[in-house]
């Protein structure tokens, strides 16, 4: 069984670092209220280099749509690498969504302060 470890901080965010090629770990908020694999700042894209692929439309809470652009970016999960499709809006959210969770079992300890993602 594969398992990323995680953390709650102090404001009870569950959160997950992410080794991204080329760039290093980055630290995402664990949203299942966001059905896309991976979202970073727009202005992020430059210091990243990511090449932006197609403009989209975000639903986010309440029913309000946000423009988006999408982009692909390689990265280290569940022990291996491979390609996650990244949405990138203003802003500075960094969040990890339930397309990237699919197949996987999500723990998350409130008491311990811990987070588990789990490939049975």
């Amino acid at each position: 069984m594969t398992v990323e470890r995680g953390w709650v901080d102090a404001r009870s965010n569950s959160l997950i670092s992410i080794t991204l090629a080329r760039v290093g770990a980055i630290d995402f908020v664990i949203d299942t209220g966001f059905d896309g694999e991976l979202l970073l700042p727009l202005s992020l894209t430059e210091s990243l280099q990511l090449r932006i692929m197609d403009e989209a439309e975000l639903v986010l809470a309440g029913d309000v749509i946000a423009e988006s652009f999408t982009s692909v970016v390689e990265i280290n999960w569940m022990g291996s690498r491979r390609i996650a499709e990244l949405s990138l809006m203003e802003g500075k959210d960094h969040l990890v969504g339930t397309a990237l969770l699919q197949g996987t079992r999500l723990k998350i300890d409130y008491i311990a302060n811990t987070v588990e993602i789990e490939k049975p």
